[in-house]
């Protein structure tokens, strides 16, 4: 293997890491992942914690405010899986309006695309790695588009009393669309709403 000529070596299988090496093998390219972290098992991940704390590596400490400094590496992942291991999932997509900041808010610079443009990428990561939504509720803020290919997630009840809330003071709600099976889904078992997605999801 040392000596094995490649096409391209990728550092850290994380989500984008893992996702251009599956797209790049599809095309026929030779690609090494280089991964420092383990290859956690599914015994590996415990809804705790303390637990979860072994896939966030160590940060560099900063300040917020006061005297104490402490790390903070919430976004990183150590091992194969990198952040995707313990993240919300939440795939929100940009405004239409978001592309034309400059035109339409006088700040910043318009995007030299429009929201046309990247709607068929926001679909076709929807389907390839599977989103649980209501397309049709967010076409309130967002134009037409491909259904999600599961269903919302279940809203929780406290969840329940806010919408209600909200709809009695004229603030329509919608399901958030997450990475999150809400069904079985390409031979992935659905969520059990364990409530731990920020320690690392079995």
């Amino acid at each position: 293997m040392a000596n094995e000529k490649v096409d391209v070596v990728i550092v850290g299988a994380g989500a984008s890491g893992a996702a251009f090496a599956s797209v790049l093998a599809k095309g026929g390219k030779k690609v090494v992942l280089l991964e420092a972290g383990p290859d956690w098992q599914l015994t590996d991940l415990i809804s705790s914690e303390m637990w979860g704390r072994r896939i966030r590596p160590a940060g560099a400490p900063f300040r917020l405010e006061g005297k104490n400094p402490f790390g903070y590496a919430g976004q990183a992942g150590w091992g194969v899986g990198g952040a995707a291991l313990h993240y919300f999932a939440n795939h929100p997509r940009l405004l239409e309006t978001d592309y034309r900041m400059k035109s339409e808010h006088n700040r910043g610079l318009d995007w030299p695309i429009a929201y046309k443009d990247v709607a068929p990428f926001y679909d076709r990561v929807a389907r390839e790695v599977g989103m649980s939504g209501d397309a049709k509720a967010e076409e309130k803020w967002r134009p037409a588009g491909d259904p999600y290919p599961m269903p919302p997630m279940k809203t929780f009840r406290q969840g329940e009393i806010l919408k209600k809330g909200f709809e009695s003071i004229g603030i329509r709600m919608a399901p958030a669309p997450v990475a999150m099976n809400s069904t079985d889904f390409k031979g992935r078992p659905a969520c059990i709403y364990d409530g731990w997605c920020h320690v690392g999801c079995p």
